[in-house]
């Protein structure tokens, strides 16, 4: 007897959506010629409830490992978002500053303009030395210091003074650009930082590949399962099978012997009919030698056969069909009994 085992198949929600498809295609099957259906999925209720509960909360813990990974690299993904809106703010900001810084310029013309200064001026030569004083990395000669120290004694004119406070202001505007600058490249740094430890780390990839392993290390035991139970019960089912061939079996021989038991009546009943048969032919033929005046009965007395038919049915469910053919016999011999009528047997021969 073949036996076909229907396990249930993997997919994306789970494995085991299909077991219950198979479940309820087993109670539609029926057993074809010499073999068995039995289906993985076609157990009770709290087996599947089992089944089920572990398989939620393998997706439950796939999910989450998944779900916090994708948590974490959205808070990063916002915090280098912010970084970058920051960097593009300080640039914004830097570029700003360096406009005003070269606005400044333009400040420097309006007011020689207005103070009547020329770049050949003896005045506009004294500032350019106080500017070159002002430099911290400049080195100046003894002659350029002598002049600095008359230039300070007679005291800045208004021009110098205003010229020099337009330097601070530039001075201060790059300043300004150049640290926002810096700014905007140190977060630069940091948002490359960030995205190569990424491709270091591979969270996201680490996360699914967890999460995969979480679903198959459930799928591989619950499948496993599936298959011990499906063991329990094929072997529940094959010992229903060979119980119940083992009754066939007992019931066939029990049948048998009781046919035997009805042949061997129907010949011991034949055999006595024969018997009662040859009786009556001796009596007949010993009518035949006694006197005239003797009475002779030349006809075939029945009863006897009937007994012996009624001996032999009892409340046997087959007496029917026996004393069916036994009457036939009587019958027969009832025919025997009408040739022998009148006929002499010579019992010395």
């Amino acid at each position: 007897m073949g036996i076909s085992i229907f396990a249930a198949s993997n997919n994306k929600e789970g494995l085991f959506v299909t077991n219950r498809h198979a479940a309820k295609d087993s109670q539609g099957s029926k057993n074809t010629k010499g073999g068995k259906n039995v289906f993985a999925g076609d157990f009770n209720a709290q087996n599947k409830n089992t089944i089920e509960l572990k398989r939620k909360l393998a997706y439950k813990r796939a999910m989450k490992i998944l779900t916090d990974t994708f948590a974490t690299e959205q808070d990063i993904d916002n915090g280098i978002k912010g970084l970058k809106e920051q960097q593009e703010q300080l640039k914004q900001e830097a570029l700003e500053d360096k406009k005003a810084a070269m606005g400044v310029e333009d400040e420097r013309t309006q007011l020689m303009e207005r103070y009547g200064v020329t770049e050949d001026s003896e005045e506009h030569k004294d500032l350019e030395l106080l500017r070159k004083e002002f430099q911290t990395d400049a080195e100046l000669t003894d002659s350029e210091k002598e002049q600095l120290a008359e230039i300070h004694k007679k005291g800045l004119t208004a021009y110098q003074k205003d010229m020099i406070e337009l330097d601070r202001k530039e001075e201060v505007y790059r300043q300004r650009a150049g640290q926002k600058e810096s700014s905007a490249n140190a977060i630069s740094s940091s948002i490359t930082g960030i995205e190569l430890d990424r491709l270091k780390t591979h969270p996201v990839a680490n996360a699914t590949r967890e999460a995969d392993e979480i679903i198959e290390a459930a799928n591989k035991e619950l499948i496993g399962g599936l298959w011990a139970e499906a063991k329990d019960h094929i072997d529940e089912k094959m010992e229903e099978v060979m119980e119940k061939a083992e009754k066939e079996a007992e019931e066939k021989e029990e049948e048998e012997k009781k046919e035997a038991e009805r042949k061997k009546e129907k010949l011991e009943t034949e055999k006595r009919i024969e018997e009662s048969k040859l009786s009556a032919l001796v009596t007949t033929s010993a009518g035949q030698d006694t006197p005239a005046s003797t009475p002779v009965d030349k006809s075939f007395d029945t009863t006897e056969v009937h007994d012996i038919i009624q001996e032999s049915s009892g409340n046997n469910s087959s007496a029917s069909k026996a004393e069916k053919e036994i009457q036939k016999l009587v019958e027969e011999l009832n025919l025997i009994m009408e040739d022998l009528k009148g006929t002499k047997i010579d019992m010395n021969a």
